[in-house]
Protein backbone atom coordinates (compact mmCIF):
# COMPACT_ATOMS: atom_id res chain seq x y z
CA UNK A 1 0.00 0.00 0.00
CA UNK A 2 3.13 2.36 0.29
CA UNK A 3 3.16 5.06 -2.90
CA UNK A 4 -0.31 6.15 -2.53
CA UNK A 5 -1.60 2.45 -3.62
CA UNK A 6 -4.48 1.20 -1.57
CA UNK A 7 -6.41 -2.19 -1.80
CA UNK A 8 -10.28 -2.11 -2.35
CA UNK A 9 -12.61 -5.37 -2.64
CA UNK A 10 -15.76 -4.90 -3.97
CA UNK A 11 -18.28 -7.34 -3.72
CA UNK A 12 -19.10 -7.23 -7.27
CA UNK A 13 -16.26 -9.11 -7.78
CA UNK A 14 -17.44 -12.10 -6.36
CA UNK A 15 -19.73 -14.73 -7.78
CA UNK A 16 -23.39 -15.43 -6.22
CA UNK A 17 -21.92 -18.31 -4.74
CA UNK A 18 -19.01 -16.87 -3.06
CA UNK A 19 -21.74 -14.14 -1.42
CA UNK A 20 -23.77 -16.90 -0.60
CA UNK A 21 -20.78 -18.42 1.08
CA UNK A 22 -19.54 -15.50 2.80
CA UNK A 23 -23.35 -14.92 4.29
CA UNK A 24 -23.78 -18.70 5.43
CA UNK A 25 -20.51 -19.13 6.95
CA UNK A 26 -20.34 -15.38 8.73
CA UNK A 27 -23.05 -16.48 11.95
CA UNK A 28 -19.92 -19.76 11.78
CA UNK A 29 -17.15 -17.26 12.28
CA UNK A 30 -19.17 -15.35 15.02
CA UNK A 31 -19.98 -18.05 17.13
CA UNK A 32 -16.54 -19.83 16.78
CA UNK A 33 -15.11 -16.23 17.68
CA UNK A 34 -17.72 -16.20 20.65
CA UNK A 35 -16.28 -19.22 22.48
CA UNK A 36 -13.21 -17.52 22.69
CA UNK A 37 -11.20 -19.86 19.90
CA UNK A 38 -8.31 -18.78 17.79
CA UNK A 39 -8.44 -18.87 13.99
CA UNK A 40 -5.81 -19.57 11.50
CA UNK A 41 -5.43 -19.55 7.93
CA UNK A 42 -4.27 -23.04 6.72
CA UNK A 43 -0.86 -22.93 4.26
CA UNK A 44 -1.22 -26.40 3.05
CA UNK A 45 1.37 -29.73 4.47
CA UNK A 46 0.10 -29.45 7.52
CA UNK A 47 1.48 -25.61 7.60
CA UNK A 48 -1.27 -23.02 10.04
CA UNK A 49 -0.41 -19.54 10.71
CA UNK A 50 -2.47 -18.12 13.69
CA UNK A 51 -4.03 -14.69 13.63
CA UNK A 52 -4.24 -12.63 16.55
CA UNK A 53 -7.67 -11.72 17.63
CA UNK A 54 -7.09 -7.70 16.48
CA UNK A 55 -6.96 -9.02 12.74
CA UNK A 56 -9.54 -11.77 13.10
CA UNK A 57 -11.99 -8.77 14.55
CA UNK A 58 -11.16 -6.51 11.45
CA UNK A 59 -11.81 -9.88 8.86
CA UNK A 60 -14.93 -10.44 10.58
CA UNK A 61 -15.82 -6.65 9.70
CA UNK A 62 -14.60 -7.14 6.13
CA UNK A 63 -17.09 -10.21 5.80
CA UNK A 64 -19.79 -8.31 7.44
CA UNK A 65 -19.67 -5.22 4.82
CA UNK A 66 -18.69 -7.63 2.03
CA UNK A 67 -22.02 -10.20 3.00
CA UNK A 68 -24.06 -6.63 3.49
CA UNK A 69 -22.55 -5.62 -0.38
CA UNK A 70 -20.54 -2.56 0.74
CA UNK A 71 -17.14 -2.28 -0.74
CA UNK A 72 -13.88 -2.57 1.13
CA UNK A 73 -11.07 -0.51 0.88
CA UNK A 74 -8.12 -1.19 3.24
CA UNK A 75 -5.52 1.87 3.57
CA UNK A 76 -2.51 3.33 5.51
CA UNK A 77 -3.50 5.41 8.42
CA UNK A 78 -0.36 7.77 7.69
CA UNK A 79 -0.77 7.52 3.82
CA UNK A 80 -0.59 11.10 2.71
CA UNK A 81 -3.24 11.93 0.01
CA UNK A 82 -4.09 14.74 -2.77
CA UNK A 83 -7.03 16.97 -2.00
CA UNK A 84 -8.60 14.59 -5.37
CA UNK A 85 -8.21 11.59 -3.97
CA UNK A 86 -8.97 12.71 -0.59
CA UNK A 87 -12.40 14.29 -2.08
CA UNK A 88 -13.10 11.14 -3.83
CA UNK A 89 -12.37 8.86 -0.35
CA UNK A 90 -15.29 11.54 1.11
CA UNK A 91 -17.35 11.43 -1.72
CA UNK A 92 -17.77 15.00 -2.09
CA UNK A 93 -16.15 17.55 -4.54
CA UNK A 94 -12.99 18.65 -4.88
CA UNK A 95 -13.75 22.51 -4.26
CA UNK A 96 -16.04 21.59 -1.36
CA UNK A 97 -12.77 19.74 0.33
CA UNK A 98 -11.10 22.58 -0.47
CA UNK A 99 -13.38 24.98 1.16
CA UNK A 100 -13.19 22.56 4.22
CA UNK A 101 -9.43 22.54 4.09
CA UNK A 102 -9.06 26.32 4.30
CA UNK A 103 -12.14 26.52 6.75
CA UNK A 104 -9.69 24.20 8.93
CA UNK A 105 -12.63 21.72 9.02
CA UNK A 106 -9.96 18.69 7.74
CA UNK A 107 -6.14 19.05 8.79
CA UNK A 108 -3.71 19.28 5.92
CA UNK A 109 0.04 20.29 5.35
CA UNK A 110 2.08 21.50 2.21
CA UNK A 111 4.83 19.74 0.36
CA UNK A 112 6.08 22.42 -1.82
CA UNK A 113 3.24 24.03 -3.50
CA UNK A 114 0.61 20.99 -3.12
CA UNK A 115 -1.81 20.37 -0.28
CA UNK A 116 -1.42 16.75 1.65
CA UNK A 117 -3.86 15.47 4.05
CA UNK A 118 -3.20 11.69 6.12
CA UNK A 119 -5.99 9.54 5.81
CA UNK A 120 -6.21 9.08 9.53
CA UNK A 121 -7.41 12.56 9.28
CA UNK A 122 -10.14 12.13 6.79
CA UNK A 123 -11.69 8.46 8.46
CA UNK A 124 -11.84 10.99 11.26
CA UNK A 125 -13.43 13.47 9.47
CA UNK A 126 -15.97 11.34 7.81
CA UNK A 127 -16.67 9.79 11.23
CA UNK A 128 -17.49 13.08 12.75
CA UNK A 129 -19.48 14.28 10.04
CA UNK A 130 -21.65 10.74 10.07
CA UNK A 131 -22.11 11.19 14.00
CA UNK A 132 -23.06 14.72 13.74
CA UNK A 133 -25.96 13.69 10.91
CA UNK A 134 -27.21 10.74 13.01
CA UNK A 135 -27.70 13.78 15.72
CA UNK A 136 -29.47 16.18 13.71
CA UNK A 137 -31.64 13.14 12.39
CA UNK A 138 -32.58 12.27 15.81
CA UNK A 139 -32.97 16.11 16.93
CA UNK A 140 -35.58 16.52 13.44
CA UNK A 141 -37.39 12.77 14.71
CA UNK A 142 -37.65 14.22 18.43
CA UNK A 143 -39.37 17.63 17.02
CA UNK A 144 -41.67 15.93 14.76
CA UNK A 145 -42.04 13.24 17.60
CA UNK A 146 -43.12 17.02 19.85
CA UNK A 147 -45.46 18.10 17.31
CA UNK A 148 -47.13 15.06 16.57
CA UNK A 149 -45.75 14.68 12.83
CA UNK A 150 -44.36 11.65 13.80
CA UNK A 151 -46.05 8.48 14.87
Amino acid sequence: MSNGQELSFSVSELSPESIAAIRKNLGALKEYLAKGQTAGIKLGKGKEILLPESLINLLLQAFTKAADGKKIVIVEEDEEVSPEKAAEFLHVSRPFLVKKLDAGDVPFHWVGSHRRILMSDLVMYKRKRRERSQEILRQMREEAEELGLYE
